[in-house]
């Protein structure tokens, strides 16, 4: 199993317990819109910080497929 493999097991585990329904999608759209709300609680940059997390993504894509890190 890959790296991203494991994070995306973590990530659903976490749905899992964060989840209230049944439907997996309807609790991510919850978990995110949560996420922004906790933002907006403690003045952080929502898009800013979601832009960094791509960027984290990217580089975690490239190195799985073998890229330079």
């Amino acid at each position: 199993m890959t790296k991203n493999q494991q994070r995306a097991r973590r990530f659903q585990a976490c749905l899992r317990l964060y989840g209230k329904s049944g439907e997996i999608r309807e609790t991510l759209i919850d978990l995110l819109a949560d996420a922004r709300h906790w933002c907006d609680r403690r003045r952080e940059d929502y898009a800013k910080l979601d832009r960094q997390a791509y960027q984290h993504y990217l580089v975690e894509l490239n190195e799985q497929r073998g890229g330079s890190k």
